[in-house]
């Protein structure tokens, strides 16, 4: 028995080890035969990913990697140039260049191979070597007291390779941006109070104490970015700290003074932080209170009869009577926030505008903030609400624009602020004012002066002849019909001349050279944003209608409506805006002036303008009307390269230039018809 048992355990494991065999053998030939058939189907050799340039860190170690995709068998390896071999201290191994410690003679162009039999693919990168910035001025956490009155220098040293650029900020907000700044190369450079040197230095003149802040100096090139920060510290006169002594107690007097200044820095970042959840709670507690006094209001409408009411001029809004005061209620907008901060601090008050003074509303269509409309105001009451005179005058009925305040977007809040502090600062007969604010209730409403002609576009078409009419849209198609002219009050406007021409154009010039003195940027310059008046006075205005009348100028880009046809790559690509921009939209809405306000590459859809912008491509053409030096200096102001744009002073200039001109050669003109 046992016997028996022995000899069918031994015929078992005889037979499974044949099995095993059998099978192990089967699966190998199938995976040979499955690899042969990958091999054949799996397409040309190719690179997977395409290798790629690179900058390495010098002293450092990096790896380029050379994938390969299908053939048999290919072999990869790496060269310097065509075939030339790799230097000291770099290596290919597998498809991989191994730099072990980067030196500057690594830097080269390297050619990686593959080979597969008959197949050759090669593909080629640049290595860099490069050194970030470094910066050697001013150290991290310096400390620079000066007395008040005195001149500050304030030195931006870096090193690097590329050499870095630098830049400075002031609590991390660049400081050319910042108003009252300006370079060396500016025109006020000698009496400007604040100045960025070429070579990186800061020179604040007559410091006062509102210049003591946080100061970084930022370096920046294709290696990286380094920033160092200082403290400024202004003193008054006689209260200047004595310089730290050398000895071991005056060292511990300034040990003493740095642990005491971080206890400090420490107590008001708690008071800070407790500070902003105070605010958070309240700001909470205000969101609950709003819905539930919204969801109040709701249950009280389902309850009424819907009829529209109207009573002493006050503002009605979906049918809903907008009270003046809203203190002791809950706001129905997040605008609100703005309405009462502005209540506290007072930064409003002088322009404030009792919305009860606008009759003959009439919606225009809709902006970046809201509802765009007309209306008229009694500019004898607004001079009496601000000089606070109680005297009886006659009623003097103007025309405003009113930009009504209903989004809840913070940048586009910021946006409104920003456009009340441009018209409410300048004043130049070219531009328009601001009437007020009305913000004693939510929605807000900017008050803008407007024109009896209305704005620039409508009345350029207006002047437009049948035939020209009919050539324009032999020329552009149908695709973007002009809008019908406006009916204008009285006579049509009369038709323009060479000189009417050249006189809007120069007023378009002087309103926007105006802006950049100031440092300020327009951002929408066009001739639907400008309006005209009936002595033929041009008025730079900022109506911006995204939804109406306009709306097939504006096209949306990353979430913003922006006005695609009229701006430079550098707004469009990177949204940097600045004057040079708006020399562009300058020369833009000049070439809107000279073809009666036609639609700037009318043959062309958005996407083919944005491609063209992307690859330098897009070229502007004069009309035929156009004076030759004009045609000259509209080309520089399209330049790709803002550097290469010219400066609103030269253009003022270069405007009073021809102007002259084309007023001697009409004389001339004159003097011959009569010898004649």
């Amino acid at each position: 028995m046992c016997l028996f048992r022995g000899t069918l355990f031994l015929f078992l494991v005889i037979t499974v080890s044949v099995s095993s065999g059998h099978h192990s053998g089967h699966r190998l030939r199938a995976h040979k035969a499955v690899r042969r058939h990958r091999a054949i189907h799996d397409g040309a050799l190719r690179f997977e990913p395409e290798p790629y340039s690179k900058k390495l860190e010098l002293n450092s170690s990096g790896k380029i990697h050379c994938k390969v995709a299908g053939g048999v068998a290919p072999s990869i390896q790496w060269y310097l140039n065509e075939e030339d071999p790799l230097p000291d201290g770099v290596t290919s191994s597998n498809g991989t260049l191994l730099v072990t410690e980067a030196a500057r003679r690594h830097a080269g162009r390297y050619t990686c191979r593959a080979v597969d039999g008959n197949d050759t693919i090669t593909a080629k990168i640049n290595l860099d070597i490069v050194v970030s910035p470094r910066i050697l001025e001013p150290s991290s956490g310096q400390q620079v007291n000066v007395v008040e009155g005195q001149t500050a220098v304030l030195n931006c040293l870096a090193t690097g390779d590329p050499q870095p650029t630098t830049q400075w900020d002031r609590n991390r907000t660049l400081l050319l941006q910042q108003p009252g700044v300006s370079t060396e190369d500016s025109a006020n450079a000698s009496s400007a109070r604040l100045l960025v040197l070429n070579n990186g230095s800061l020179i604040i003149r007559n410091v006062k104490d509102e210049d003591s802040d946080m100061y970084g100096c930022l370096a920046g090139s294709a290696a990286g970015l380094a920033r160092n920060e200082l403290v400024l510290l202004v003193h008054a006169e006689g209260t200047l700290p004595a310089q730290e002594s050398s000895g071991v107690g005056g060292k511990a007097v300034v040990v003493s003074i740095s642990v005491a200044a971080a206890y400090m820095i420490l107590v008001l970042a708690l008071m800070y932080y407790c500070r902003r959840r105070r605010l958070r709670s309240r700001q909470r507690g205000e969101k609950m209170e709003l819905e539930m006094a919204e969801g109040r209001e709701k249950l009280v409408e389902e309850g009424e009869e819907d009829k529209p009411k109207v009573a002493n001029g006050s503002a009605v809004q979906n049918g809903r009577l907008l009270p003046h005061d809203r203190d002791s209620g809950a706001d129905n907008s997040e605008v609100s926030g703005i309405s009462r901060a502005s209540k506290k601090s007072g930064q409003y008050d002088h322009l404030t505008v009792p919305r009860t003074l606008l009759t003959e509303q009439i919606t225009l269509g809709r902006g970046e903030f809201g509802e765009v409309m007309l209306a008229k105001i009694d500019m004898c009451q607004v001079k009496k609400l601000k000089s606070k005179d109680d005297a009886e005058l006659e009623p003097k009925m103007r025309q405003v624009l009113v930009k009504v305040l209903t989004t809840k977007d913070e940048t586009q809040l910021s946006e409104f602020k920003r456009q009340l502090e441009l018209f409410g600062r300048i004043r130049h007969e070219n531009i328009v004012r601001l009437i007020g604010l009305c913000n004693e209730a939510d929605p807000h409403y900017m008050l803008l002066e407007h024109t009896d002609w209305g704005d620039l576009k409508s009345f350029l078409i207006a002047t437009r002849t049948a035939e020209e009419t009919a050539e324009y849209l032999r020329r552009v198609g149908p695709a973007h019909p002009p809008p019908p002219p406006a009916a204008a009050a009285g006579a049509a406007p009369p038709p323009l001349a060479p000189q009417h021409r050249a006189v809007l154009a120069a007023h378009l010039a002087a309103a926007a050279g105006r802006l950049a003195s100031k440092r300020l940027t327009h951002r929408d310059i066009a001739a639907r944003n400008c309006v005209i008046t009936s002595q033929l006075q041009l008025k730079l205005s900022l109506a911006a209608l995204t939804r109406g009348p306009h709306s097939h100028e504006y096209c949306k880009r990353h979430d913003q409506v922006i006005p695609l046809r009229w701006l430079p790559s550098e707004a469009v690509l990177e949204g940097e805006y600045s004057t040079k921009s708006d020399v562009y939209m300058f020369a833009a809405t000049v070439w809107e002036i000279y073809t009666k306000a036609e639609l700037p590459f009318g043959k062309l859809n958005d996407n083919s303008v944005m491609e063209r912008l992307k690859n330098g491509t897009l070229e502007w053409t004069v009309p035929d009307s156009m004076p030759d030096s004009l045609a000259a200096l509209l080309k520089r102001c399209w330049s790709n390269s803002p550097a290469d744009r010219p400066q609103f002073t030269e253009i003022c200039e270069e405007m009073t230039t021809i102007l002259q001109n084309m007023t001697s050669d009409d004389i001339t003109g004159h003097t011959d018809e009569n010898n004649a």
